[in-house]
C-alpha cells in the first residue's frame, strides 16, 4: 500500500462525504489493525455491565456486592491497580482519580470514578482511612457535628472530606450522564490529569480519548497521528450515556459514599442522576449523622443503602455516644458462612466510650493473632468444670465484644466473593 493510498490529497477532516469517510476508516483499519481490534474488544463490555444495568433500584444484588467489595478493597491502591483488578473481574473500564490532601484542613480524601468502557455503568468508590498519613486519623476523630443543609447534623470530619472532592466528582458524574468521556472532560477543563494509561506506550489510548504524542513531526507522523485520533473519535461516537450508578466504599470510604448519595439527593441540578442510582454498598461503615439526618435520607434513598458488617467489626459502632447521638439507616447485612445475609435483628448501635471499646477491640485482635490456647494442656473434666464456673471474660480475657481485626477490607472481600485465601490478588 502506497503513501498516497493511505492518505488522500484532500483534507479528510473537512470532507462530509460518507463514501470518503468510509474509505478513510478502512485505510485507518488497514494501517492500525491491532489497535482497532483492541478498541473493539474494549467496547464489548460483556454480560456483567448488562447485569449491573438491569438491577432494579433498591434491590440487593450479590454479584454487584461482590464487585463493589473488590472495588472498595482495591481503592487503597493507585489508579492503575484499580483498573487492573476491575478488568480481572470482568469490568472493562476507564478510571479517573480525584484526590485532596491538605494537612492544615486535616483532610486526605481520595475517590476513584470507574466507568465501563461503553459508558453505561459508573462506580464511584471512596478510599477509606490509611495507616499513613496522620491527617486520615485526625479527620476521623474530628467528630464535632455540623449542619447538613436542612437535614440534621453529620460527622464534621466526614463532611469536610466529601466536600473537598465533591465539585470535581460532580463534574465527572454529569459528564458520564451526558455520554461524554470522563478523561476527555478532565483534559478539557484541566481538572485532573491522572487518566488511565494503557500498559503499552505503543497502544492507542482510546479509553481516555487521547492521542499519543509522537516524537517526530514529519509528514508521515502527522498522518499517523491523525488516523490514530480517529480511533478515539470512533469510541466517543459509540459511547453510551451512563445508565446505572453505584457508590461504594470501605470504612471512612463507606461514610463518604453515604454523604455522596445525600448530596445527590440534596442538589436539584443532579435530580436526573437519582433514577440511575442502583445502590450504595458500604463495608464496615461508621455512622454518619444524627437521627434527623438518618430519618430524612431513609425516606430518600434508604432502600438503596446496603451496609455490610463483618462479624465483630468495631467501626460500624462508632462514633461513640460520648461524641453525640449518631444513627445508622438503610439495610444492614451481616457476614455468615454462606456469605452476606440480611440482619433481621437490631442494627449496629453506638458504643458508650470510644477509647475503651477501641482498646478492647485492638487487644481482641492481638489475642486472635497470639492465642495461647494451643499451648495449654487439655485439663479434661477440670477444664470442662472451669468453663462452667469461670466467667468468659476471666476465662478468656482477650476475647472482647468487638475486634479491630474484623474491620480489615480483606475480610469483607472474602465474605463477598468467597475466594480461596490468596486468590483475591490474582
Amino acid at each position: 500500500m502506497t503513501d498516497k493510498d493511505l492518505w488522500p490529497d484532500q483534507d479528510m477532516s473537512s470532507s462530509a462525504d460518507d463514501t470518503r469517510i468510509a474509505e478513510t476508516l478502512q485505510r485507518a483499519i488497514a494501517l492500525f489493525p491491532e489497535q482497532w481490534a483492541a478498541a473493539a474488544t474494549r467496547l464489548r463490555t460483556g454480560d456483567l455491565v448488562d447485569d449491573l444495568v438491569n438491577v432494579s433500584p433498591g434491590a440487593y444484588d450479590h454479584a454487584a456486592s461482590s464487585l463493589l467489595a473488590s472495588a472498595s478493597a482495591w481503592a487503597y491502591s493507585d489508579n492503575e491497580e484499580v483498573i487492573r483488578m476491575m478488568e480481572r473481574r470482568g469490568f472493562s473500564n476507564v478510571c479517573v482519580t480525584v484526590k485532596f490532601n491538605n494537612q492544615g484542613f486535616l483532610m486526605d480524601s481520595l475517590v476513584h470514578f470507574v466507568l465501563s468502557r461503553d459508558g453505561r455503568v459508573g462506580i464511584l468508590v471512596f478510599r477509606g482511612s490509611q495507616l499513613q498519613p496522620l491527617t486520615n486519623w485526625l479527620a476521623n476523630i474530628n467528630m464535632k457535628p455540623e449542619a447538613f443543609y436542612a437535614a440534621g447534623r453529620v460527622h464534621g470530619g466526614f463532611y469536610h472530606g466529601i466536600l473537598s472532592v465533591w465539585s470535581r466528582v460532580r463534574h465527572y458524574l454529569v459528564a458520564a450522564q451526558n455520554g461524554e468521556s470522563i478523561c476527555r472532560a478532565s483534559q478539557r477543563d484541566a481538572i485532573d490529569k491522572r487518566c488511565a494509561q494503557e500498559p503499552s506506550t505503543e497502544d492507542v489510548r482510546v479509553s481516555c480519548g487521547e492521542v499519543l504524542g509522537l516524537s517526530t513531526q514529519d509528514e508521515e507522523s502527522r498522518k499517523k497521528e491523525k488516523l490514530r485520533s480517529m480511533v478515539g473519535a470512533l469510541e466517543d461516537a459509540l459511547r453510551f450515556k451512563m445508565e446505572a450508578l453505584y457508590i461504594t466504599g470501605h470504612s471512612l470510604g463507606g461514610a463518604l459514599a453515604v454523604l455522596a448519595a445525600a448530596l445527590i439527593y440534596s442538589d436539584e441540578k443532579l435530580r436526573d442522576l437519582r433514577p440511575l442510582l442502583r445502590g450504595i454498598y458500604t463495608f464496615g461503615q461508621p455512622m454518619v449523622g444524627d437521627p434527623a439526618f438518618a430519618t430524612k435520607f431513609q425516606r430518600e434513598f434508604g432502600s438503596k443503602l446496603f451496609r455490610h458488617v463483618y462479624s465483630r467489626d468495631i467501626i460500624p459502632h462508632l462514633p461513640p455516644r460520648s461524641a453525640g447521638i449518631f444513627e445508622h439507616f438503610g439495610q444492614e447485612y451481616i457476614s455468615s458462612v454462606e456469605g452476606w445475609i440480611s440482619n433481621r435483628g437490631p442494627t449496629a448501635g453506638q458504643v458508650r466510650i470510644g477509647g475503651v471499646a477501641m482498646l478492647g477491640s485492638a487487644l481482641a485482635w492481638l489475642g486472635e493473632q497470639f492465642s495461647p490456647r494451643g499451648l495449654l494442656p487439655d485439663l479434661g473434666p477440670v477444664g470442662w468444670l472451669a468453663k462452667k464456673i469461670v466467667p468468659p471474660i476471666l476465662r478468656e480475657p482477650l476475647l472482647f465484644r468487638y475486634s479491630l481485626g474484623d474491620h480489615m477490607p480483606i475480610n469483607y472481600l472474602r465474605a463477598s466473593r468467597g475466594p480461596v485465601p490468596g486468590s483475591e490478588f490474582l
